[in-house]
């Protein structure tokens, strides 16, 4: 099922209005991975779901000037033969492979180590478990969210009356 969320931002960067719209196929914990990869890396420059004239797509990206991305990132299930070509391709961008949870991480970095040769060069962030889905499960179609920071390594979301904290896994 299609579903649109609306969402007013509130973070120590960024204070906006987002709307994100979820396709048929998507998982709402995509939606979620793509809006909190927003807010931690948030540039005014940054994008979400942009063609940038490549095979692959990413969720987010940073256009660079000569038309190679300055930043590149991928959310969820991320086939290895995408992350294999576009950290050969994409040298001198920076690649961020974000994930549910810390375990799925930890999996999928063990299969990146193997196969891929510029594997030193991947950036990765990731959750605690049932963090993202808690969330994905409390998003109405209009949603006040408000990132904070608990201390280091801990991020807080704070969506309509409800309370989510997580570490942060990199």
């Amino acid at each position: 099922m299609i579903e649109k969320f609306t969402f007013d931002l509130q973070s120590h960067q960024v204070r906006k209005k987002l709307v994100l719209v979820k396709s048929e196929l998507e998982l709402r914990t995509h939606v979620v991975l793509k809006l909190l990869a927003y807010l931690l890396f948030y540039d005014p420059r940054l994008q979400i779901e942009t063609s940038v004239d490549m095979h692959y797509k990413p969720d987010l990206v940073i256009p660079g000037e000569s038309g190679i991305p300055e930043l590149w990132i991928d959310c969820g299930k991320i086939a290895l033969r995408k992350v294999e070509k576009i950290s050969t391709k994409l040298r001198a961008s920076r690649i961020v492979i974000v994930k549910e949870t810390h375990g799925e991480l930890e999996r999928f970095k063990k299969l990146i180590d193997k196969k891929v040769d510029a594997a030193f060069r991947l950036e990765y962030l990731a959750f605690d478990h049932d963090f993202i889905s808690g969330i994905a499960d409390s998003l109405q179609r209009t949603n006040e969210l408000t990132l904070y920071t608990v201390m280091e390594n801990v991020i807080g979301i704070a969506l309509n009356d409800q309370v989510f904290e997580s570490f942060l896994y990199r």
